[in-house]
C-alpha cells in the first residue's frame, strides 16, 4: 500500500457545487409543475367567474396577489435552497475523510453528528465504482464498498440503500479501488488448510458444498437452508460470541441462520472451524 493512502484523503470539492447544482435543478422542476398548477387554477376560473370561489373580483385583485406570491415564492425558494444545500455541503466536505489502515478502512464524516465507520477488510465483499449522470458533468465518481451483514440485506433483500462503506466525491476512484485490492488480496487469503480441500477431487462432499452455494448464489429467492444456529447451540455460544470470533457483525451471523445471506468459502470455513465441524454440516443439502 502507497503512503498515500495510509494518510487522510479527503472528497473532491467540486461535490459541493454538483449536489448544489442537483438541488436547483429539483427545486426549479417543483416550482415549474407548481406555476403550471396555479395557471390551470386561473384559468378554469376565468372560463366560469360565476362558479369560482374567489368571486367577481378575481381579475382585479386575486390574480395580481396569486402573481406575486407565485414570482416570490419562484424566486426565493431556489435561492434559499441554493444557498443552503452550498453550506451544508461545504461542511460536509470538509469534515469527511478516509484512510486505509492495516487491517481496515477508516471513514470519518458528520455536520452535525460525527461518525466514524471502521470496515475490516475481512468483511468487504465488494466494490462499485458508480458515475451517475450529475457525477459526469463534474467528473466525480462514487466508491461504494459493500460488506457483509448490511450490504447482505440490501443485494439479497432487493432493496436499495446506502452501503456502510460510501465515498462520494472522488475524482480518480481507480487508484484508490486498486490500493484497496491490495489490501483484500493480502488479508482475504484462504486459512490455511482450505485451498488444499478445495482442489482435491476425492472431497465430494465439498464439492457439493461449492456447487450448492453457486446456485443459491444465482437464485437470490430461494433461501438457504443452515444448520448454523443448532450447531451454535450445541457448542452452547451465541450469535454474538460467534460473530466476535470470527470478526464480522452479529447481523451476519443472523442472516445466515435464517438463510438470506450467502457466505463466502473462507467466512464458512471460520464458521465451521469456530463450531467444530465440517463445512458441508452447515448447510442442508438437497
Amino acid at each position: 500500500m502507497s503512503e498515500k493512502y495510509k494518510m487522510d484523503q479527503k472528497i473532491d470539492k467540486s461535490l459541493i457545487t454538483k449536489e448544489t447544482f442537483k438541488a436547483f435543478i429539483i427545486v426549479i422542476s417543483i416550482c415549474a409543475l407548481a406555476c403550471l398548477i396555479a395557471s390551470f387554477v386561473i384559468a378554469g376560473a376565468f372560463n366560469d367567474p360565476e362558479n369560482n370561489p374567489l368571486g367577481h373580483n378575481l381579475q382585479y385583485i386575486y390574480i395580481p396577489i396569486i402573481l406575486i406570491i407565485i414570482g416570490t415564492v419562484g424566486v426565493s425558494l431556489p435561492f434559499v435552497v441554493v444557498v443552503v444545500t452550498r453550506v451544508y455541503m461545504g461542511k460536509y466536505v470538509s469534515s469527511f475523510k478516509y484512510k486505509l489502515t492495516n487491517s481496515a478502512i477508516e471513514i470519518r464524516q458528520g455536520v452535525f453528528t460525527k461518525n466514524k465507520v471502521t470496515i475490516p477488510y475481512s468483511r468487504v465483499q465488494n466494490i462499485n465504482v458508480v458515475n451517475g449522470i450529475f457525477d459526469r458533468i463534474f467528473g466525480l465518481y462514487t466508491v461504494l464498498i459493500e460488506t457483509a451483514g448490511i450490504s447482505g440485506v440490501q443485494a439479497q433483500g432487493g432493496k436499495i440503500g446506502r452501503p456502510e462503506g460510501y465515498l462520494p466525491g472522488l475524482k480518480n476512484p481507480h487508484e484508490f479501488e486498486a490500493e484497496l485490492k491490495q489490501m483484500l488480496d493480502k488479508y482475504n487469503v484462504l486459512p490455511s488448510g482450505l485451498e488444499e480441500k478445495i482442489f482435491k477431487p476425492q472431497e465430494l462432499a465439498f464439492d457439493n458444498f461449492i456447487s450448492y452455494i453457486l446456485s443459491k448464489m444465482r437464485d437470490r429467492d430461494d433461501l438457504l437452508k443452515t444448520n448454523v444456529k443448532d450447531l451454535r447451540e450445541k457448542q452452547k455460544i451465541t450469535s454474538i460470541e460467534l460473530a466476535a470470533k470470527i470478526g464480522v457483525k452479529n447481523e451476519t451471523i443472523e442472516l445466515l441462520e435464517a438463510g438470506r445471506y450467502t457466505p463466502s468459502l473462507s467466512l464458512a470455513y471460520k464458521i465451521a472451524k469456530e463450531l467444530k465441524c465440517k463445512i458441508e454440516d452447515l448447510f442442508q443439502f438437497d
